[in-house]
């Protein structure tokens, strides 16, 4: 199987497409799901997404063992391990265009995350969906980091824009403040995380520092977009979940004329995706944290005069 090269009309590499979202902004919503991260966060709930090009992803739960895969693969990427189980070795997968462990299973049990679409196939994907979005409901551009693909995002946000669809994205905010204000003013709604206010911890299990995320905040701030931008904190057990980076997020926040903080739960959900993807998920033994969990970290938040949801419980 053949992965077609990029053509000359602009296309993005998406790896999922979810209607009827209600919980990635306001209203019901169309949730496309973008390729590509400036970060490599150790907890990340869509690690198929960090990757800039499509990622086999291999499904035990679905792999008959038949061995199609590993007599297909060119680069003699899989084998049987002692265990009978089929066994990646990713480092040959790196150049791979072909995707022959793909082509040649028969059960799903490898499948490819990540699909190119035309700004078309976008549009006619939310206007089939619009219908049944309401009357505050959209698209929200998530991933990843949606706003990597460039040449894809900007025309596609002043489509929406010209037939007027809602737009909100989910950003990290670490991209060059040129273009991110560009695309931040033809956007109704921004969430963007802050994963931890100190840059040597952020780096540490980001794989960036968080200056660039600061800085475009300050600028968000200062604007007379007219968007709304709401930050979120994905609490993370042990590493930004004290009081003094929690106030020290919410005093950030006000200092830049921003409003609401939204404290999201730390979860496990993606275990299996890493999984799949052949690595190694770092909070294996951390366990997941409730709503009630949030409750003094949302009392500090107040506290320093900023508005404060916790999880899914927003008006959002």
């Amino acid at each position: 199987m053949t992965i077609p090269t990029e053509p000359s009309t602009p296309t993005g590499l998406i790896f999922d497409i979810q209607a009827h979202s209600v919980h990635d902004g306001p209203g019901t919503r169309t949730t496309v799901f973008m390729n590509g991260c400036p970060f490599n966060c150790e907890w990340c709930c869509n690690p198929e997404g960090l990757s800039r090009k499509p990622v086999v992803m291999h499904r035990d739960g679905r792999c008959q063992h038949c061995g199609k895969c590993i007599e297909a693969c060119p680069k003699g990427a899989i084998s049987l391990g002692a265990d009978g189980v089929e066994t990646f070795d990713r480092s040959l997968c790196t150049d791979c265009t072909t995707y022959e462990c793909v082509e040649f299973c028969y059960h799903e049990g490898n499948v490819l995350s990540g699909k190119r679409y035309t700004i078309d196939q976008i549009i006619a994907i939310c206007q089939r969906d619009r219908a049944y979005w309401g009357s505050g409901g959209g698209v929200t551009f998530s991933g990843g980091e949606p706003l990597l693909q460039r040449n894809f995002m900007l025309p596609l946000l002043k489509r929406c824009r010209e037939i007027r669809i809602n737009t909100c994205i989910e950003t990290t905010a670490s991209l060059p403040s040129d273009y991110f204000m560009e695309a931040a003013a033809l956007l109704n709604w921004i969430f963007v995380d802050i994963k931890n206010m100190d840059p040597v911890a952020h780096k540490a299990k980001t794989g960036a520092d968080n200056a660039l995320t600061l800085k475009n905040l300050r600028l968000l701030g200062a604007s007379d977009l007219d968007c709304f931008v709401v930050i979120r904190i994905p609490v993370i057990p042990g590493w930004n979940d004290s009081e003094a980076n929690i106030r020290a997020t919410a005093r950030f926040v006000k200092e830049c004329g921003l409003e609401v903080i939204n404290l999201l739960p730390f979860h496990r959900l993606s275990e299996s995706k890493w999984r799949q993807v052949g690595e190694d998920y770092a909070f294996k033994d951390i366990p997941g944290m409730t709503l009630e969990d949030l409750k003094p970290h949302a009392q500090w938040v107040r506290e320093e005069g900023i508005t404060c949801y916790t999880g899914w419980e927003t008006p959002f």
